[in-house]
């Protein structure tokens, strides 16, 4: 670059040209970070677009901010609904679990019942065979 000022550049105080989006370039053209000026005393048109450009940088931030909030929020509603379905599915599964359990236990208790009348009448038909043979 030449050192000569345009109007897209101006000269600092010590004679680097730079641009008015805040950044110095060197003379080979190759920019050099600069320090942000202070705000509250600067009043030139770097400042004013350093300025403009961090207030860009911010909304381009806190939208960024918001969508991932967003991403983050239906991620969480979409694994509560998963967990919802998931406590359901165990639930349906937990009562059916009990069910076929209590289906065994009448199941048994009227096979122990049936058994027992069984032995019962098997007993009564011995005592009253044994009561004609006697």
């Amino acid at each position: 670059m030449n050192n000569s000022a345009s109007f897209s550049q101006y000269k600092s105080e010590d004679g680097r040209a730079s641009s008015a989006s805040g950044q110095t370039y060197s003379p080979t053209g190759t920019p050099i970070p600069t320090p942000f000026p202070n705000r509250t005393t600067s009043k030139n048109t770097s400042s004013y677009a350093i300025t403009k450009t961090d207030s860009l940088l911010f909304n381009k931030i806190d939208e960024r901010q918001r969508l991932a909030r967003e991403r983050r929020e239906e991620r969480e509603k979409q694994n509560a609904a998963k967990e919802a379905q998931w406590q359901a599915r165990e639930e349906r599964a937990r009562q059916h679990y009990e069910k076929q359990l209590e289906e065994r236990r009448k199941k048994q208790e009227e096979q122990r019942m049936k058994e027992e009348k069984r032995r019962a009448a098997v007993e009564e038909k011995r005592r009253q065979k044994q009561e004609e043979d006697q």
